[in-house]
Protein backbone atom coordinates (compact mmCIF):
# COMPACT_ATOMS: atom_id res chain seq x y z
CA UNK A 1 0.00 0.00 0.00
CA UNK A 2 2.76 2.61 0.80
CA UNK A 3 4.60 1.81 -2.04
CA UNK A 4 1.55 2.39 -4.32
CA UNK A 5 1.06 5.69 -2.25
CA UNK A 6 4.24 6.46 -2.80
CA UNK A 7 4.25 5.97 -6.26
CA UNK A 8 1.03 8.08 -7.02
CA UNK A 9 2.59 10.96 -4.98
CA UNK A 10 5.40 11.11 -7.04
CA UNK A 11 2.99 11.32 -10.29
CA UNK A 12 1.57 14.34 -9.05
CA UNK A 13 4.46 16.01 -7.85
CA UNK A 14 5.29 17.71 -11.42
CA UNK A 15 1.18 19.15 -11.93
CA UNK A 16 1.11 19.78 -8.10
CA UNK A 17 4.20 22.23 -8.57
CA UNK A 18 3.01 23.24 -11.54
CA UNK A 19 -0.24 24.48 -9.95
CA UNK A 20 1.71 25.87 -7.04
CA UNK A 21 3.68 28.33 -9.43
CA UNK A 22 0.66 29.45 -11.47
CA UNK A 23 -0.59 30.49 -7.65
CA UNK A 24 2.11 32.53 -6.78
CA UNK A 25 2.36 34.45 -10.35
CA UNK A 26 -1.58 35.09 -10.14
CA UNK A 27 -0.99 36.72 -6.44
CA UNK A 28 1.35 38.34 -7.46
CA UNK A 29 -0.40 40.31 -11.08
CA UNK A 30 -4.05 40.28 -8.95
CA UNK A 31 -2.97 40.87 -5.76
CA UNK A 32 -4.23 43.68 -3.92
CA UNK A 33 -1.92 46.76 -3.51
CA UNK A 34 -1.88 49.65 -0.83
CA UNK A 35 -2.99 53.50 -2.53
CA UNK A 36 0.13 55.49 -3.25
CA UNK A 37 1.15 58.01 -0.67
CA UNK A 38 2.12 61.87 -0.98
CA UNK A 39 5.33 61.03 -0.34
CA UNK A 40 5.18 58.52 -2.97
CA UNK A 41 3.77 60.84 -5.63
CA UNK A 42 6.05 63.30 -5.08
CA UNK A 43 9.21 60.58 -5.23
CA UNK A 44 7.36 59.33 -8.81
CA UNK A 45 6.60 62.64 -10.52
CA UNK A 46 10.03 63.62 -9.55
CA UNK A 47 11.53 60.38 -11.73
CA UNK A 48 9.32 60.70 -14.42
CA UNK A 49 10.14 64.35 -15.51
CA UNK A 50 13.74 63.12 -15.57
CA UNK A 51 12.86 60.45 -18.24
CA UNK A 52 10.33 63.19 -19.90
CA UNK A 53 13.48 65.65 -19.97
CA UNK A 54 15.45 62.93 -21.11
CA UNK A 55 13.51 62.11 -24.23
CA UNK A 56 12.43 65.88 -24.95
CA UNK A 57 14.97 67.31 -26.81
CA UNK A 58 14.42 65.52 -30.50
CA UNK A 59 14.89 66.74 -34.21
CA UNK A 60 12.35 67.88 -36.66
CA UNK A 61 9.72 68.73 -33.39
CA UNK A 62 9.35 64.71 -32.67
CA UNK A 63 8.90 64.38 -29.33
CA UNK A 64 8.02 66.52 -26.28
CA UNK A 65 9.20 70.12 -26.32
CA UNK A 66 11.25 70.67 -22.88
CA UNK A 67 9.01 73.90 -22.10
CA UNK A 68 5.68 71.41 -22.42
CA UNK A 69 6.48 68.91 -19.30
CA UNK A 70 4.36 70.62 -17.07
CA UNK A 71 1.13 69.78 -18.40
CA UNK A 72 1.66 66.09 -18.69
CA UNK A 73 3.14 66.13 -15.27
CA UNK A 74 0.04 67.44 -13.58
CA UNK A 75 -1.90 65.09 -15.47
CA UNK A 76 0.19 62.55 -14.12
CA UNK A 77 -0.31 63.48 -10.55
CA UNK A 78 -3.96 64.03 -10.98
CA UNK A 79 -4.05 60.88 -11.96
CA UNK A 80 -1.65 59.29 -9.18
CA UNK A 81 -4.02 60.95 -6.49
CA UNK A 82 -6.62 59.23 -7.62
CA UNK A 83 -5.38 55.82 -6.43
CA UNK A 84 -7.47 53.38 -4.45
CA UNK A 85 -4.92 50.13 -5.35
CA UNK A 86 -7.17 48.53 -7.76
CA UNK A 87 -5.86 47.60 -10.69
CA UNK A 88 -5.77 50.21 -13.79
CA UNK A 89 -6.37 49.39 -18.03
CA UNK A 90 -4.83 52.21 -19.73
CA UNK A 91 -6.87 52.28 -22.93
CA UNK A 92 -4.10 53.97 -26.14
CA UNK A 93 -5.41 55.67 -29.34
CA UNK A 94 -2.58 56.22 -31.33
CA UNK A 95 -2.20 57.78 -34.60
CA UNK A 96 0.84 57.22 -36.93
CA UNK A 97 3.76 60.06 -37.32
CA UNK A 98 3.88 61.07 -40.70
CA UNK A 99 7.15 62.42 -42.53
CA UNK A 100 10.29 61.26 -42.54
CA UNK A 101 11.59 59.38 -39.06
CA UNK A 102 14.30 61.03 -37.74
CA UNK A 103 16.15 59.64 -34.58
CA UNK A 104 17.78 61.52 -31.98
CA UNK A 105 21.97 61.76 -32.50
CA UNK A 106 23.45 58.91 -30.87
CA UNK A 107 20.55 56.59 -30.47
CA UNK A 108 21.95 53.45 -32.49
CA UNK A 109 18.92 53.62 -34.28
CA UNK A 110 19.28 50.98 -37.16
CA UNK A 111 16.91 49.16 -39.51
CA UNK A 112 13.98 51.74 -38.66
CA UNK A 113 12.82 53.20 -41.40
CA UNK A 114 8.97 54.06 -40.66
CA UNK A 115 6.67 54.83 -37.99
CA UNK A 116 5.56 51.07 -37.81
CA UNK A 117 8.85 49.73 -37.28
CA UNK A 118 10.00 51.93 -34.21
CA UNK A 119 6.64 50.93 -32.91
CA UNK A 120 7.65 47.96 -33.44
CA UNK A 121 10.70 47.97 -31.30
CA UNK A 122 9.09 50.14 -28.96
CA UNK A 123 7.17 46.95 -28.43
CA UNK A 124 9.34 44.46 -28.47
CA UNK A 125 11.01 46.26 -25.55
CA UNK A 126 7.71 47.02 -23.67
CA UNK A 127 7.01 43.97 -23.21
CA UNK A 128 9.53 42.60 -20.40
CA UNK A 129 9.38 45.66 -19.11
CA UNK A 130 5.46 45.34 -18.59
CA UNK A 131 6.59 41.75 -17.14
CA UNK A 132 8.91 42.98 -15.05
CA UNK A 133 6.78 45.56 -13.35
CA UNK A 134 3.75 43.09 -12.78
CA UNK A 135 1.48 44.32 -15.87
CA UNK A 136 0.99 42.98 -19.15
CA UNK A 137 -0.57 43.64 -22.76
CA UNK A 138 -4.62 42.90 -22.42
CA UNK A 139 -5.18 43.67 -26.37
CA UNK A 140 -2.84 45.67 -29.25
CA UNK A 141 -4.46 45.87 -32.95
CA UNK A 142 -3.23 47.93 -35.94
CA UNK A 143 -6.62 50.33 -36.40
CA UNK A 144 -8.67 49.54 -39.73
CA UNK A 145 -8.89 53.02 -42.12
CA UNK A 146 -12.23 54.39 -41.47
CA UNK A 147 -13.61 55.02 -37.59
CA UNK A 148 -17.41 54.95 -37.53
CA UNK A 149 -17.77 58.56 -36.16
CA UNK A 150 -21.07 59.68 -34.56
CA UNK A 151 -21.15 62.85 -33.60
CA UNK A 152 -17.15 63.74 -33.11
CA UNK A 153 -15.15 65.41 -35.87
CA UNK A 154 -13.00 64.10 -38.64
CA UNK A 155 -9.66 64.33 -36.25
CA UNK A 156 -11.70 61.29 -34.47
CA UNK A 157 -10.43 59.36 -37.52
CA UNK A 158 -7.19 57.74 -38.65
CA UNK A 159 -6.18 56.38 -35.88
CA UNK A 160 -3.26 53.64 -36.58
CA UNK A 161 -3.10 51.53 -33.75
CA UNK A 162 -5.36 51.11 -30.23
CA UNK A 163 -3.96 49.58 -27.06
CA UNK A 164 -5.05 47.97 -23.77
CA UNK A 165 -2.40 47.50 -21.60
CA UNK A 166 -3.49 46.17 -17.81
CA UNK A 167 -0.96 47.42 -14.64
CA UNK A 168 -1.85 45.37 -11.60
CA UNK A 169 -1.93 48.80 -9.88
CA UNK A 170 -0.87 53.09 -10.44
CA UNK A 171 2.49 51.94 -8.58
CA UNK A 172 3.09 49.60 -10.90
CA UNK A 173 2.48 51.96 -13.81
CA UNK A 174 4.85 54.56 -12.54
CA UNK A 175 7.03 52.38 -11.38
CA UNK A 176 8.05 51.05 -15.27
CA UNK A 177 7.49 54.61 -16.34
CA UNK A 178 10.04 56.12 -13.90
CA UNK A 179 12.79 53.13 -15.08
CA UNK A 180 15.32 53.82 -16.49
CA UNK A 181 14.48 50.68 -19.02
CA UNK A 182 11.68 52.71 -19.85
CA UNK A 183 13.69 56.05 -20.62
CA UNK A 184 15.73 53.71 -23.19
CA UNK A 185 13.15 52.85 -25.66
CA UNK A 186 10.33 56.22 -24.80
CA UNK A 187 12.01 57.78 -27.84
CA UNK A 188 10.68 54.72 -30.04
CA UNK A 189 6.84 55.83 -29.14
CA UNK A 190 7.66 59.43 -29.68
CA UNK A 191 9.53 58.71 -33.34
CA UNK A 192 6.27 56.54 -34.15
CA UNK A 193 3.40 58.43 -32.66
CA UNK A 194 1.88 61.92 -33.87
CA UNK A 195 -0.62 61.60 -31.87
CA UNK A 196 -1.36 59.73 -28.62
CA UNK A 197 -4.90 59.15 -26.28
CA UNK A 198 -4.32 58.09 -23.01
CA UNK A 199 -7.51 56.98 -21.14
CA UNK A 200 -6.93 55.27 -17.84
CA UNK A 201 -10.00 53.42 -17.01
CA UNK A 202 -11.38 50.46 -14.19
CA UNK A 203 -13.79 47.50 -15.24
CA UNK A 204 -16.88 47.14 -13.29
CA UNK A 205 -20.08 45.88 -14.18
CA UNK A 206 -20.34 42.62 -15.97
CA UNK A 207 -19.70 39.14 -14.75
CA UNK A 208 -16.15 37.98 -16.35
CA UNK A 209 -15.13 41.36 -17.28
CA UNK A 210 -12.70 41.29 -18.52
CA UNK A 211 -13.29 38.02 -20.55
CA UNK A 212 -10.59 35.48 -19.82
CA UNK A 213 -9.68 33.13 -22.78
CA UNK A 214 -11.41 30.74 -23.25
CA UNK A 215 -9.12 28.02 -23.83
CA UNK A 216 -6.29 29.15 -21.43
CA UNK A 217 -9.47 28.96 -18.71
CA UNK A 218 -10.85 25.13 -19.72
CA UNK A 219 -7.16 23.88 -19.79
CA UNK A 220 -6.70 24.98 -16.04
CA UNK A 221 -10.53 23.40 -15.11
CA UNK A 222 -9.29 20.12 -17.10
CA UNK A 223 -5.94 20.42 -15.24
CA UNK A 224 -7.70 20.48 -11.53
CA UNK A 225 -10.18 18.21 -12.56
CA UNK A 226 -7.37 15.80 -13.21
CA UNK A 227 -5.78 16.28 -10.28
CA UNK A 228 -8.90 15.67 -7.89
CA UNK A 229 -9.44 12.68 -9.91
CA UNK A 230 -5.72 11.41 -8.83
CA UNK A 231 -6.08 12.52 -5.33
CA UNK A 232 -10.04 10.65 -5.15
CA UNK A 233 -7.69 7.56 -6.62
CA UNK A 234 -5.17 8.17 -3.81
CA UNK A 235 -7.81 8.36 -0.86
CA UNK A 236 -9.56 5.14 -2.18
CA UNK A 237 -6.43 3.40 -2.31
CA UNK A 238 -5.14 4.41 1.26
CA UNK A 239 -8.59 3.29 2.63
CA UNK A 240 -8.13 0.09 0.72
Amino acid sequence: MSTTLGSTIRKLAIPAALVAVWLIIAVSYYGPADPLSAQEIDAYIAKVERVLAANAVMPEGVGLSADGLAGPLAELRAFAERDDGEPVYMVNMMRWRAGQLLAPEGAGVTGINTPQEADRAYNAGLFWTLLSNYSHTAFLAHAETNAFNYGTGAEADQWGEVGIFRYRSRRDFFEMISSQEYSNILYLKLLSMGAIALVPTRVHGLLLNPMPNVPLVLAAIFLIGYLACLLFRVRLRTKN
